[in-house]
């Protein structure tokens, strides 16, 4: 049963980053349009160039956010799906807010954002037995997210942090492997060709001796 689960949730993994790849693939195709707005822009006549221009960064924010959604669906972290609603609140204040309350509101929910990201990061929005994370978060965000004190120097990166201790104690990458540094205990969680996706980030009971 739970080799079933571990191959669900790689084909799972392997779906969300095929996803995030067409993304980034029509960013980029999107971009060549930007070129078009440039152009209108140029040759546009003055009461025209303030909604062309407009339009031009709509666009732009537009495909800001399909990199930020891109990102979301690899890193798998809150302060991903926060940093997406960040750019479409963003785009919906500044481009697209005719009125006074709308603004206000857009303001608000922004600061709620911020609100968010500063004081309910923490383990109790996690699961029960531990938080699970992106190996690409950074130690930076892990040690905020979860209130623990991994050493910065060692990589940027978890799964960078456990590549390095598998290489200094000689230990396999592969699901369910501990590595316990600091004051925390790192299981490996899900792996994809190898490489490690997800880690499961325990912060150990100081009185426990």
């Amino acid at each position: 049963m739970q080799r079933a689960n571990q191959k669900v949730q790689r084909a799972v993994l392997w779906l969300e980053t095929i996803i995030a790849t067409f993304v980034i693939i029509s960013v980029i195709i999107g971009a060549v349009e930007l070129f078009q707005y440039v152009k209108i822009i140029l040759f546009a006549q003055p009461p025209d160039i303030y909604n062309n221009f407009r339009d031009m960064l709509g666009y732009v924010l537009l495909l800001v956010i399909g990199l930020e959604l891109a990102l979301m669906l690899i890193r798998h972290t809150p302060g991903s799906v926060i940093e997406v609603m960040f750019f479409a609140i963003a785009r919906k204040v500044l481009i697209y807010t005719t009125e006074t309350y709308e603004f206000l509101l857009g303001v608000i929910a922004l600061a709620g954002l911020f609100a968010i990201r500063r004081f309910l990061f923490v383990p109790k929005m996690a699961e029960i037995d531990g938080i699970t994370l992106s190996a690409a978060t950074s130690v930076k965000d892990a040690n905020r997210i979860v209130g623990c004190n991994i050493p910065e120097d060692i990589a940027n990166t978890l799964g960078g942090v456990i590549s390095r201790l598998a290489e200094t104690y000689d230990e396999k990458i592969e699901i369910g492997r501990n590595f316990h540094i600091a004051d925390v205990n790192m299981q490996i969680v899900a792996t994809v060709g190898g490489v490690i996706e997800k880690i499961k980030v325990d912060k150990l009971d100081k009185s426990v001796h």
